[in-house]
């Protein structure tokens, strides 16, 4: 049985537009049908099998994509116009426009944080990767403005009290820490929570003044250089073993 998904989420990976807002307008200007009826919600969820028609066009999903990015500070996990973006860094890839649209981020770094960004359209993939229940560790490579210490490490292994999107308090999953010297730690988190490690390390009354992801399940950052961009097999990020 085929996995239900929404009709914004649908038309966002058949790449037909390039940003949510102007996917979200279309759907309700009743432009979308589903099986013929038109479809005025955006959070409809139906059976991807289905037949889908944008302005009487039949819309087709793409052949699904693994991309890894060796993301640069300064940029952007967002689709905008406004500021630069890691989208901009796709636009040598030999792809089709619907394709390039298609593509999305696994797990945004924000702005000033550099390094391994998964991008992808497969959603299902994007899901596994992100639950924390699954179990994928996330390794960051962090720099901090005071020494971290000893009662510090003793915290974090436990789990620390940050506050999340919606200004209320959660408690973090213990993490795995080795420290490098006095200001500089590989931490392995297996949640990604918006800010996570900056808010944790805030909580303790520090900050942190370089991150850098290294890691994410089995697929290291390696050699890759700092914009560049590969093609990988999804295997080499989940096994299969892991995915079923």
């Amino acid at each position: 049985m085929s996995r239900k998904i929404s009709l914004k989420q649908f038309l966002m990976r058949s790449g037909k537009f390039r940003k949510a807002e102007d996917c979200i307008d279309s759907i309700r200007r009743k432009a979308v049908t589903v099986e013929g009826k038109i479809v005025e919600n955006p959070n409809h969820f139906f059976n991807p099998k289905a037949l889908v028609k944008f302005n009487d066009e039949i819309v087709r999903t793409n052949r699904k994509l693994y991309f890894i990015l060796n993301k640069p500070a300064g940029y952007t996990c967002q689709k905008t116009d406004t500021e630069k973006n890691i989208y901009e860094l796709l636009n040598n890839l030999d792809l089709s426009k619907e394709e390039k649209n298609s593509l999305f981020c696994v797990g945004r770094l924000d702005k000033e944080t550099e390094g391994l960004l998964i991008i992808t359209n497969d959603g299902k993939f994007a899901d596994l990767v992100l639950q924390s229940e699954s179990g994928i560790e996330k390794e960051y490579h962090v720099t901090l403005r005071d020494d971290i210490k000893k009662e510090d490490f003793k915290k974090l292994r436990e789990g620390i009290i940050i506050s999340n999107e919606d200004d209320k308090t959660c408690k973090t999953k213990p993490v795995k820490i080795e420290k490098i010297n006095d200001k500089t730690l590989i931490i392995k988190i297996t949640e990604g929570k918006k800010r996570q490690i900056r808010k944790m390390f805030e909580a303790l009354g520090n900050e942190v003044t370089h991150l850098k992801r290294t890691a994410i399940g089995g697929l290291a950052l390696g050699s890759l250089q700092e914009g560049e961009l590969k093609i990988v097999p999804r295997d080499e990020i989940i096994p299969r073993t892991r995915q079923n």
